[in-house]
C-alpha cells in the first residue's frame, strides 16, 4: 500500500513538474511572440517615419528649385501618400492629427505639381478618412480651401469667395481668374 501510495505521489509530483514547464514554456514563447510583434511595430514606424522624412525632404527641395518644382511637389505628394500604406492595417501607430497633415501636405503637392486629377482622388480619400478639418494659421479651412481650388471651374459653382473660410491669397487668386475670364 506505501508503494502504490509513493507511486501515486511520485506520479502526481511528475504531473506538476510537466505542467509547471509548460507553463513557463508558454510564458517564454508569449515574451518573445510580444518581443517580435515589439520589433515588427518599431520597423514600421521608424519605416513610415522616414518615407515621411523623404517626401518632406522633396517638399523642401521643390520650394527652391523653380525650373524642378512641379515633378519635385509631384514626387513629394506621391512618397507622402504612399507613406500612408506603411501603417495601413495600423493607424493606431500614427496619430491622427499628423496622418491629416501629411495627407493635406500630399493633396497640395499635386495641386502645386499640376496634377489636379490625383489631388482630387486623395481629397476624397481625406474626406473618407476623417471627420475633421485643418486649419490653416491665418484661420482658413484646409477643406474649403481644397474644394475651392479643386472646383473653381465646375459650371454649377457659384462664385461665393466671401461665404467660405478660404486664405485671402485662394480669394485673391480666384477673383483675379473670375476677372480675366469674364473679358
Amino acid at each position: 500500500m506505501i508503494m502504490k501510495h509513493t507511486k501515486l505521489i511520485f506520479i502526481a509530483f511528475l504531473g506538476f513538474v510537466l505542467v509547471s514547464c509548460n507553463i513557463t514554456s508558454d510564458n517564454k514563447n508569449a515574451r518573445i511572440e510580444t518581443s517580435i510583434k515589439n520589433v515588427k511595430i518599431t520597423n514600421t514606424l521608424r519605416s513610415y517615419n522616414e518615407c515621411i522624412d523623404d517626401g518632406k525632404s522633396f517638399d523642401s527641395l521643390a520650394t527652391t528649385k523653380n525650373e524642378e518644382a512641379p515633378s519635385l511637389y509631384n514626387k513629394s505628394a506621391k512618397i507622402l501618400h504612399d507613406c500612408d500604406v506603411i501603417i495601413r492595417n495600423n493607424l493606431y501607430m500614427v496619430e491622427e492629427n499628423e496622418r491629416m497633415k501629411n495627407s493635406a501636405l500630399s493633396i497640395q503637392n499635386y495641386i502645386k505639381a499640376g496634377n489636379l486629377i490625383q489631388a482630387s482622388l486623395n481629397f476624397k480619400d481625406f474626406q473618407n478618412n476623417f471627420d475633421k478639418d485643418l486649419t490653416y494659421r491665418d484661420g482658413s479651412s484646409f477643406v474649403e480651401n481644397i474644394q475651392t481650388i479643386l472646383t473653381h471651374n465646375s459650371p454649377n459653382k457659384p462664385v461665393t469667395f466671401a461665404l467660405i473660410n478660404n486664405s485671402r491669397s485662394i480669394r485673391k487668386e480666384l477673383k483675379r481668374i473670375n476677372y480675366w475670364s469674364k473679358k
